[in-house]
């Protein structure tokens, strides 16, 4: 790894735990940090002479809102959230950002059940996500952040920065 393959990794990194940061103080991630993390990526891509892989880093960058849109809709996940895993995706290539995608859930799922573990509402969540998708499977529709007590919230920013981290990993073996 060159030191402009290290400057943009880090780069990255540090884009990602921003929106951490943001995420944690206000449930949100500035759209100001999505750009400057896809002017960022843009810039690195060209200092890399990556200028001919431009239709692939807009795919990887348009894919997780594709994929994803569902989900934010249905209230499951934010829309901060979907743009961070674009961001991803201009600076990685399409396996890592699968990988971080698929690790992101199975980090922030785990995370989800210790904390409801720890908030004692386990059982009572789960009897809102079945009365949930029971109201979605008669054509009722509304976010899932209205049947979610807020204390049973999660920044899902947290669980992308270790499925970064885990993808990342994952490349390297």
């Amino acid at each position: 790894m060159n030191a402009v393959q290290l400057a943009s990794e880090l780069t990255l990194y540090a884009i990602i735990i921003v929106a951490v940061v943001q995420d944690c103080r206000s449930m949100k991630i500035s759209n100001r940090l999505i750009l400057l993390g896809l002017v960022l990526s843009l810039v690195f891509g060209i200092i890399l002479g990556r200028t001919s892989e431009f239709l692939y880093i807009l795919g990887n960058i348009f894919f997780p809102v594709i994929l994803l849109y569902l989900l934010y809709l249905l209230g499951v996940l934010g829309a901060g959230d979907i743009k961070l895993f674009s961001v991803i995706g201009a600076f990685t290539d399409f396996k890592t950002l699968t990988r971080c995608i698929l690790a992101s859930f199975f980090v922030g799922a785990g995370i989800a059940i210790v904390k409801l573990i720890a908030n004692r509402s386990l059982r009572d969540s789960l009897w809102r996500s079945f009365l949930y998708l029971r109201a979605l499977a008669k054509g009722e529709r509304y976010s899932y952040r209205e049947v979610c007590p807020k204390e049973n919230l999660m920044h899902f920013s947290v669980a992308i920065l270790i499925g970064l981290m885990a993808a990342r990993g994952w490349s390297l073996l």
